[in-house]
């Protein structure tokens, strides 16, 4: 069986037992299983968001060069369903258990901040031009949170915003957001300026038990063509630093 065709495996699979799967590690969550969900959950949203200005501030030198900052997917040919005209744009820390070392010497200030934050599984700046929209579509597995840090919003939530199952909801600016991507979510920027922010999963907090279903999930999705491949594409290596605790309900 070639790579390619192992993956397409893996998918079909997967997304038959998905839904029972995430049922499962619904039962098993500490902390509430609703599409947004409340910062207080996680003990470390405090100090990221009293440093936000240090992230803000090597975003926007990026901002100011920002033709050079890949589409998403061009690092993640998978993307591309819901990226097709190049318009949503990352800039990658971190991924899955690996590093992007010059992201992370570039933005000393946003990498050391990360590493303060415990069951981290992904970091981007996450920029979205002027015109974007991201069809809605949702994600894998509800062992992770998805976390948005607002750095630039260009408008209020008329123009900028992002609909999560059915309810639209804005980024404000040096504040954090936190919401389940299991759930069909769909974003906007209808602004004329670009929206940034810094885009963070980290492991939901749950029962030993369903701690490890969900790592076991992710190292799944981790050994397909489609994340090894992105990870070529970034240059991304194996992080040295010790494993980081998992997130605690607060």
């Amino acid at each position: 069986m070639t790579a390619r065709a192992n993956d397409d495996w893996i998918i079909r699979y997967g997304k038959k037992i998905r839904p029972a799967l995430n049922r499962w590690i619904a039962r098993n969550s500490l902390i509430a299983t609703t599409p947004v969900l409340a910062p207080a959950s996680f003990a470390w949203t405090d100090h990221l968001e009293a440093n936000w200005h240090d992230i803000q501030r090597e975003c926007d030198e990026l901002l100011a060069e920002r033709d050079a900052i890949p589409p998403l997917s061009e690092v993640s040919p998978h993307h591309r369903r819901i990226d097709v005209e190049n318009r949503w744009k990352s800039f990658f820390f971190e991924a899955h258990g690996f590093q992007v070392e010059a992201n992370r010497a570039r933005c000393p200030c946003t990498a050391e901040l990360l590493d303060q934050i415990p069951g981290l599984v992904t970091a981007f700046y996450s920029v979205m031009e002027p015109g974007a929209h991201v069809p809605r579509h949702k994600g894998i597995t509800k062992a992770l949170v998805n976390v948005h840090l607002g750095l630039r919003v260009p408008a209020g939530v008329e123009h900028c915003r992002i609909c999560i199952d059915g309810e639209d909801y804005g980024w404000e600016e040096g504040r954090l957001f936190f919401f389940d991507d299991t759930f069909k979510h769909e974003v906007w920027n209808d602004s004329d300026r670009p929206r940034a922010i810094l885009f963070i999963q980290v492991m939901r907090p749950m029962t030993r038990l369903a701690t490890i279903l969900g790592k076991t999930v992710i190292g799944v999705v981790n050994r397909t063509s489609y994340i090894r491949d992105a990870r070529k594409k970034l240059g991304a290596t194996r992080s040295r630093r010790s494993p980081r605790r998992l997130p605690r309900a607060a």
